[in-house]
């Protein structure tokens, strides 16, 4: 098991932003890790990550969540997306850029028919996200690409899922 701690959220989702997930209605069935208070004959305490598959030998455990990698993130989201804004499509493909400190990532969108100004003023903001560690920038443009029912990437194919 690994502690869920300062230098470790970086690698896993923290209860926070899985409980935003869970909210958004976001499927995390496919998630590989869980996260769960522990208890066993040290008595160590606070959240630690394990393996799905792992079977806790010998310990108890409380409060169990699915949780996801950056890795995780970045293959539920898709590389290219075809959105429809008020009425107009877009294409754009998943991008990154690092602002220290922080970690920017967005759909490049572009309109498949020209567009004025104030159009693409609306699309940049669109589908963005900009945290200080790049798991809550994946985690907050999966939350914008679920509610805006642009598809996710499905547990089994890798398919737009209906959500």
């Amino acid at each position: 098991m690994i502690e869920l701690n300062n230098k470790t959220k970086q690698d896993f989702l923290n209860r926070e932003w899985v409980q935003r997930l869970l909210d958004a209605g976001v499927d995390m069935s496919d998630a590989k890790y869980c996260i769960c208070k522990h208890i066993d004959s040290t008595e160590l305490k606070g959240d630690y990550v394990y393996l799905r598959e792992d079977e806790h030998n010998n310990c108890y455990t409380i409060n169990v969540i699915p949780t996801y990698t950056v890795s995780e993130l970045l293959y539920k989201l898709h590389e290219y997306i075809y959105p429809e804004i008020e009425g107009n499509k877009y294409a754009g493909g998943l991008k990154f850029c690092k602002d220290a400190p922080f970690y920017i990532f967005y759909y490049d969108l572009k309109k498949t028919e020209p567009y004025t100004d104030e159009e693409f003023r609306k699309k940049e903001d669109y589908i963005y996200a900009e945290f200080e560690y790049p798991i809550e920038s994946l985690a907050s443009l999966l939350i914008q690409c679920h509610k805006k029912d642009i598809g996710i990437a499905t547990k089994d194919t890798g398919n737009i899922s209906d959500k």
